[in-house]
């Protein structure tokens, strides 16, 4: 029983994980420009904490409680 669940999870985490590295991808070409613009550098951090957060909220609701 306690290998089902951890396979359910690890299964969750895994079909998570991959919207959150199409966001990823997606947010590359922006991080790769956006820094070198002065007027644009909080909005590039802005975006990283964002990814920053998801990748959190991702792990911590995979843990088991």
């Amino acid at each position: 029983m306690r290998t089902l669940r951890w396979a359910q999870r690890a299964l969750i985490v895994l079909v998570s994980t991959l919207p959150l590295l199409l966001v990823t991808l997606a947010f590359l070409p922006a991080l790769l420009v956006l820094p070198f613009r002065r007027d644009r550098a909080a909005h590039a951090q802005a975006m990283v904490r964002q990814l920053t957060a998801w990748t959190r909220a991702l792990l911590l609701s995979s843990r088991e409680r």
